[in-house]
């Protein structure tokens, strides 16, 4: 019986190993050394990151519209000083001299947005031509249009 159960785990074993070998498993998350999580988009297709916080409206909007429009994005929220503090590293990274005084905050291809403005997320993720486009403010709302 202990040869049989030997002979088992080492198939099994060879097995696992063999499987893990021909596999050609590419991951589609993975984590940098500062646990900022980024996302591999599919090909022709970018991923959005959006800073916004619980309370804030436009962001529930924006995200959404995201939801609606499949299209990927990672949240980080934008109360926490930790994300605020890499955020303006980020900025001054890629030289945004702009305002990050306000939520939502679109990160697309190493550029910055402030404020909901779903005609530029699709220009900028490639999903139409890029125009002149409108801010949405308080006073109005996309989803009544």
């Amino acid at each position: 019986m202990a040869i049989l159960k030997k002979t088992l785990l080492t198939f099994l074993a060879f097995f696992i190993i063999a499987s893990c070998v021909t596999t050609e498993w590419k991951p589609t998350t993975f984590y940098h050394q500062d646990n900022i999580q980024v996302t591999t988009p599919v090909k022709g297709e970018h991923v959005v990151v959006i800073y916004s916080t619980s309370w804030c409206y436009w962001c529930k909007v924006a995200k959404e519209w995201m939801k609606k429009h499949n299209i990927t994005y990672v949240e980080f929220d934008y109360d926490d000083p930790l994300v605020k503090k890499k955020l303006k590293a980020f900025a001054d990274s890629i030289g945004y001299d702009g305002r990050l005084d306000g939520v939502p905050i679109f990160r697309i291809n190493n550029k910055l947005f402030v404020g909901y403005n779903p005609e530029q997320l699709l220009c900028e993720i490639g999903r139409s031509k890029c125009s002149t486009s409108k801010l949405f403010t308080t006073w109005e709302t996309p989803l009544k249009q």
